[in-house]
């Protein structure tokens, strides 16, 4: 088993942290799609759901 770090640990380790979010509306239904965003080590990861 794993260890679990908690969140604001891990993002305590991480650089400009920034949580956005996608809509997308058409005519049936809307959509949102959010995103977290860190800059680790000069390069950035995104975490999106799929």
């Amino acid at each position: 088993m794993e260890p679990i770090i908690p969140l604001p640990i891990a993002l305590s380790a991480c650089t400009d942290p920034m949580l956005s979010a996608e809509m997308a509306v058409s005519v049936t239904d809307v959509t949102v799609s959010p995103t977290l965003s860190v800059t680790l080590g000069g390069a950035t990861v995104s975490v999106a759901p799929n």
